[in-house]
């Protein structure tokens, strides 16, 4: 089995940031911070980690998507706001980010923006909005903020969700066929 830790909108809450990467680096096989961090791209907290960039974050350095394939799994990695993500009494509008995806050959779609936690299969492809640990919005905001963890199996993707705490959110997790 192979691990993935999602993360993305701490709106430049570095520690928070840092604690979570902290935690799971030595447990996980690739790192994702999905945008919207106010940090700059060199910082160090992204040693090792994708990253792109956010509407909120100004530093060039940070690109505004990433195609990634990490033990046999291939993501394709964006904020969202470059992509119309906000959709209308809805999740998410995935179709820009699906044909995207389908383009660079992925399987897991990774993407921020809309600060709403949430994994959805859409189109044969898995997509995760890990949510903001800093500015959570909608019905599950009193969570107080999450990040995700992706975990891949031979035959199905499972999605975690964790507080800013760490704790597991048992009852946000999904699980897709692979």
């Amino acid at each position: 089995m192979s691990k993935f830790l999602i993360v993305s909108d701490v709106h430049g809450d570095r520690d928070i940031l840092s604690q979570i990467i902290d935690k799971w680096r030595p447990h996980v096989d690739g790192l994702f911070f999905n945008g919207d961090s106010e940090l700059s791209a060199q910082d160090n907290v992204f040693d090792g980690v994708s990253t792109v960039i956010g509407n909120m974050d100004y530093d060039p350095n940070f690109a505004e998507s990433n195609t990634v394939t990490l033990k046999d799994v291939t993501f394709f990695q964006t904020h969202g706001h470059l992509y119309d993500v906000r959709a209308f009494n809805a999740w998410a509008n995935l179709e820009k980010l699906d044909t995207s995806a389908e383009k660079n050959g992925a399987q897991i779609v990774l993407f921020g923006h809309t600060h709403l936690d949430g994994a959805v299969a859409y189109n044969n492809k898995l997509f995760i909005n890990p949510g903001s640990t800093t500015l959570p919005k909608g019905p599950r905001s009193i969570i107080g903020g999450t990040y995700a963890l992706l975990l891949v199996e031979q035959n199905k993707f499972i999605v975690q969700f964790y507080n800013r705490s760490h704790q597991l959110l048992e009852d946000l997790t999904v699980e897709m066929s692979r």
